[in-house]
């Protein structure tokens, strides 16, 4: 059996790749893993302004929500009749998103993208570039298809 690791935020884009990759998959060859990756204080820029209080609350209410993203991404597959895990990480999400694949022996990260280009992309960095950049296996970054006007 394979495994696919598919990184999930809770964004439309990530509710996409999770539909497009539950459809691509061959739910008698894969097993897929569900993760859901907490940004670090770091990340968040906050670690050194907010009161200790504030950011124990933010980081509960964190984990609540990534606990209703996780359930609600693995419906989707076991609906589909996929055996299904979920995860929820704290950390740096693309280096921890690379990390777990690397301890799970993934042999396909899925993940959705935005897709910004330029000086968006430049300056808010990208978690499907980092990844793409430094997993060991074939990452899909699935990106939802523009309707042309």
């Amino acid at each position: 059996m394979k495994k696919a690791l598919v990184a999930v935020d809770g964004s439309e884009y990530s509710k996409y790749a999770v539909e497009y990759t539950s459809d691509l998959l061959d739910k008698e060859k894969w097993e897929v893993i569900i993760i859901h990756v907490i940004p670090t204080l770091e990340e968040f820029g906050i670690e050194s302004v907010a009161p200790p209080s504030l950011v124990e609350q933010l980081f509960n209410e964190l984990r609540e929500n990534a606990k209703r993203i996780v359930e609600e991404a693995a419906k989707v597959f076991r609906e589909k009749g996929f055996k299904v895990e979920t995860l929820i990480k704290e950390g740096h999400v693309g280096k921890t998103i690379v990390e777990t694949a690397e301890e799970i022996d993934a042999d396909l990260i899925a993940m959705g993208t935005r897709g910004l280009s330029g000086i968006k992309a430049l300056i808010l960095g990208s978690v499907a570039r980092y990844v793409t950049n430094h997993a060991h296996c074939p990452v899909l970054v699935v990106r939802k298809k523009e309707v042309k006007r």
